[in-house]
């Protein structure tokens, strides 16, 4: 009985113990492993004492421990749930904002964006005029006609499911901005697909746990595009859309499923079938990818079909939100060639000299506007 009575008495003091001790155990023996879950930063894998900069081994070894802590991925999750399912904080509200109804926005520039600290100012605007117009010099040269698809963020086709501080500037998005100050020097060049998107919002056109626009979306831009083609090249055979039909699967993944880090949210997404493909996925040009892109199995992608006779070459400068596009579009002309440059948008005269396309579309997300303007090589 003094027995139980004393343990009872040193509980926390064991539990503590414990609690120290069998995670270093763990990590010595391995006896249970956890997936450590993405969390959209590099981890510190490998601790090096340099002896001439040992003033930053204590913050270095502090990281160290922290990332490779045996029991950090359930820890983390069970850390993340109580903050979301009883409080509805992000754990990083700098990434990820939680809205109403399991709908999450990216914070940061999006945000400053939405509630117009990102304007543009005349100075700005005129950048953009200069720099379309040496584009249109060069391509008007080669009779290459050229469109620009600015794809908006989840904000503006979702504002009702923001949290009620966030207030949307009462000026007009800078895709507007952008295509007033340039519709006296530019034939009606810019593709705006939000009051599109805004008039079949209903079907859900991103997807909830990522920053991404989902294929009901990509469906909606490349019927602007397809169109908007037909219109200026009446003369040439370009087929609508091809038949599908859309099938669903629950998914687990995206920039905010990663920031989160709670197993459980999940989502319902829907993708295209599309029925007699005859466009097939050819062999890449092989253009140098930029160094130090992330994701260089995305760089380039061709794809040819031969059953088509409008002998219409396309080149896409994209981002990411031109994959939700893809499976509209790769079926409407004799060949697609995919370049994922890295969000710089340029004109990548290399590429057009080669491929020799009929038309460039330049698609990319709204947050990502200065890179036409910068200063980088072209």
């Amino acid at each position: 009985m003094k027995f139980l009575k004393k343990l009872f008495e040193n509980s926390l003091s064991i539990i503590f113990i414990l609690i120290l001790i069998i995670p270093n155990i763990n990590s010595i023996t391995g006896i249970m492993k956890f997936e450590r879950k993405e969390e959209n930063r590099n981890f510190k894998n490998n601790l090096e004492i340099d002896i001439r900069h040992l003033d930053k081994f204590p913050k270095e070894f502090n990281t160290y421990i922290n990332d490779n802590f045996s029991f950090r991925t359930p820890m983390l999750e069970i850390y993340h749930y109580l903050k979301f399912s009883s409080f509805k904080i992000s754990p990083h509200p700098d990434k990820t904002i939680i809205g109403e109804n399991d709908w999450f926005f990216m914070d940061g520039k999006e945000i400053d964006i939405y509630e117009g600290k990102w304007d543009f100012s005349e100075k700005k605007l005129e950048k953009y005029k200069k720099e379309w117009n040496r584009r249109k010099k060069y391509l008007d040269a080669k009779n290459i006609k050229f469109y620009w698809i600015i794809a908006p963020f989840k904000h503006y086709i979702y504002p009702e499911h923001l949290p009620f501080y966030f207030y949307k500037s009462k000026k007009k998005r800078r895709a507007i901005q952008l295509k007033k100050y340039l519709k006296d020097d530019f034939d009606d060049f810019i593709i705006d697909p939000v009051p599109e998107l805004l008039k079949h919002k209903n079907k859900k056109l991103f997807y909830k746990l990522d920053n991404h626009w989902n294929f009901n979306s990509g469906k909606i831009a490349a019927e602007l595009l397809i169109n908007k083609i037909k219109k200026d090249f009446p003369e040439k055979n370009i087929p609508d859309i091809p038949n599908y039909k859309w099938d669903t699967m629950t998914i687990q993944k995206g920039f905010h499923y990663n920031v989160m880090a709670i197993e459980s949210l999940k989502e319902l997404d829907e993708f295209p079938i599309i029925e007699n493909i005859n466009s097939i996925k050819t062999k890449n040009y092989g253009f140098p990818c930029i160094k130090g892109f992330a994701y260089p199995w995305a760089y380039e992608k061709n794809f040819k079909n031969d059953s088509i006779n409008n002998g219409l070459k396309v080149l896409f400068i994209r981002d990411s939100f031109g994959k939700q596009l893809l499976p509209f579009i790769r079926e409407s002309f004799k060949e697609s060639l995919l370049i994922f440059d890295a969000w710089r948008y340029k004109l990548n005269e290399p590429i057009i000299k080669k491929f020799k396309p009929d038309i460039i579309v330049f698609i990319g997300l709204e947050t990502h506007l200065e890179a036409i303007i910068s200063d980088k090589k072209h």
